[in-house]
């Protein structure tokens, strides 16, 4: 049997047992059905690694994680549907996720108590102890005995029976495809992220054009075509604890180590997934220092050079590298700024990151790159303040210039820092980041997006009714953001974005103004709805408004959630954020987070 055949007798045997399973654990019907053709079209994809190792497991496992990034809805736009057992599904949903999913397994998945655990990933003896509990919990809430409720579960098949099964060509086709346009959206968010250093704003955020910045040159070039002698550069173009003082004289700082094993693969900073971007470096230089004193306190800084093989390579490593942190996916990460350091002999990078968790802890990173030479340097602190970005951009310079010095180039000592827009994510760019979102309580776990159906609109809600449609709307999309592996969070709970980009900047600054109006007036159409807080923001770039919107679900009980519009140009973006009782941010932290979705737009096409 063919690997095609294989695949194919599979797809059709397993998909209605899985799809019935997806729908008994998430209650939506469309939804079940789009997560459950999308994980086979993932399982194709890694036919070969999964094909041996149980992949109706696989594909329930997927389908439920998909399931669980598209259920984060306001208890206002829930969808119900009246041909199912709704009271059942009510039911299933109050359960934990792995009590719900354990029981649904063992039922409509016709696994046993091993198997269901196994797949849900808990202990056989916890299982047990789970299914017993949450079955209880179930008689309770339906007020019937475990045999009536097994025949119920078992009737929840029929509700996707009539769903129309795609083609297993067509999955197979799209699983391609889906490979084909992720590989171009890697490449296309790393060329715009190049071409985006061009696009620079000073700290009052006005931006200027690449038109207006001087010519650049290779570092270390006399010419713009001659590239670094790599033959040269050894552990002496590292920096000094000396040099390292200057981004905190308060503190005694000391090497801690220098490493040159191409070999070693343990990454030296927080958000890298490996140690060297370069997957075959020809030298790699790694320096690591540490302060202690009367400083900011637990600091680290860590020196990265690495030579690669052809100025192609290095490229496309220094690409990687950039990648890694502005898609960093850390539990509580957050990106705080960007910034471009302008100089005549190229240009660099630098990130700010910080990590909410305890105790509370700053990165900036700068990244630099000429020829077969890619740098790196990265500074750590506990507290929410780096050291100035000015210092650590002359710090990040001097690294650079032992470099050019030993390679005869012509260096400088002039440098502009700029701040500027976030280099842009590799999927889907015109959209908040998972490091755009802001941290939870102490919730810690690392937010999931994903797209979503544009209609209805996700980011809609009762007061605006944005639709994002009509003539003047050219295009459009969504994506919900949740903490899934956060199981105790109320379902509610999450944000949701709708880009759309309009035949003109002018229709696109009529639809905020009309969307706007309805947000302001709807506590005079709807008594129940009240605006608490409402803040605007605006540049030369883009603009946005903030609201916090309270709306009465029964008496003495109110629902909340925080909306924000903004336009940059002829694209619009609408976020929405529902809290969860004690599971909010300030109106602060959501403006930061709708001025991140104005600079987002930058990067839509």
């Amino acid at each position: 049997m063919t690997r095609v055949d294989e695949f194919n007798s599979f797809y059709a045997s397993t998909f209605s047992d899985a799809v019935q399973v997806t729908y008994a654990v998430c209650g939506d019907r469309q939804v079940a059905f789009e997560a459950t053709v999308d994980a086979y079209r993932r399982a194709w994809r890694d036919w070969t690694k999964i094909r041996n190792h149980h992949p109706l497991g696989w594909v329930r496992n997927e389908a439920w994680k998909l399931t669980a990034l598209s259920r984060s809805t306001h208890p206002l736009r829930r969808r119900h549907e009246e041909d199912s057992d709704t009271q059942l599904l009510e039911a299933l949903a109050e359960l934990g996720v792995d009590d719900r999913r354990l029981i649904v397994l063992m039922t409509l998945g016709n696994t046993d108590l091993e198997e269901a655990s196994r797949e849900v990933g808990v202990p056989a003896e916890e299982g047990i102890e789970n299914v017993t509990t949450a079955l209880a919990s179930l008689e309770a809430a339906l007020r019937q005995g475990i045999d009536t409720i097994e025949r119920r579960m078992h009737a929840l098949a029929a509700a996707t029976e009539s769903l129309e099964v795609p083609p297993a060509a067509t999955i197979r086709t799209a699983a391609k495809r889906g490979r084909q346009r992720n590989t171009v959206l890697l490449v296309a968010a790393a060329v715009v992220a190049i071409l985006g250093g061009g696009f620079v704003a000073t700290e009052g955020d006005a931006l200027a054009t690449s038109s207006a910045l001087p010519q650049r040159q290779k570092i270390g070039a006399e010419r713009p075509d001659v590239l670094l002698d790599s033959e040269k550069i050894d552990k002496g173009n590292l920096l000094s604890s000396n040099q390292v003082s200057a981004l905190d004289p308060e503190s005694t700082w000391k090497v801690d180590g220098t490493d040159e094993n191409v070999d070693n693969t343990t990454p030296y900073a927080t958000c890298p997934t490996k140690r060297y971007a370069d997957k075959n470096p020809l030298k790699v230089f790694v320096r690591t220092f540490s302060g202690t004193g009367i400083g900011t306190g637990n600091e680290r800084v860590a020196q990265a050079i690495e030579v690669s093989r052809s100025a192609t390579t290095a490229s496309k490593s220094y690409e990687r590298l950039v990648q890694w942190y502005s898609d960093c996916e850390h539990p509580r990460v957050q990106l705080v700024a960007a910034y471009t350091v302008q100089r005549n002999f190229g240009d660099f990078q630098i990130l700010r990151l910080r990590s909410h968790r305890s105790p509370e802890r700053t990165f900036t990173v700068g990244f630099s790159h000429s020829g077969t030479v890619t740098s790196t340097l990265v500074h750590e602190a506990d507290g929410a303040a780096g050291p100035p970005i000015q210092v650590f951009a002359r710090t990040l310079n001097d690294s650079v210039a032992k470099v050019c010095k030993d390679s005869n180039g012509a260096c400088t000592d002039r440098i502009t820092v700029k701040r500027t827009d976030p280099p842009s994510t590799s999927e889907a760019p015109s959209f908040l980041g998972i490091v755009d979102l802001p941290p939870i309580r102490n919730v810690d776990k690392v937010w999931a997006g994903a797209p979503v159906p544009t209609k209805p609109n996700p980011a809609a809600t009762q007061c605006d009714n944005a639709s994002f449609t009509g003539k003047d709307v050219k295009q459009a999309g969504s994506r919900i953001y949740v903490l899934y592996q956060a199981t105790t969070l109320p379902r509610q709970f999450g944000v949701a974005e709708t880009v759309g980009r309009f035949s003109s900047a002018g229709k696109a600054k009529a639809y905020v103004k009309k969307v706007s109006k309805r947000l302001d007036a709807c506590s005079d159409k709807n008594l129940s709805a009240e605006i608490d807080q409402h803040e605007s923001f605006k540049n030369s770039q883009y603009s946005g408004d903030v609201w916090r919107v309270s709306v009465e679900i029964t008496k003495g009980d109110r629902a909340h959630y925080r909306m924000g519009l903004v336009r940059r140009g002829a694209y619009v973006a609408q976020v929405t954020f529902t809290p969860a009782g004690r599971y909010d941010i300030s109106q602060k932290a959501f403006e930061a987070m709708a001025l991140r979705a104005a600079t987002r737009l930058k990067y839509a096409r």
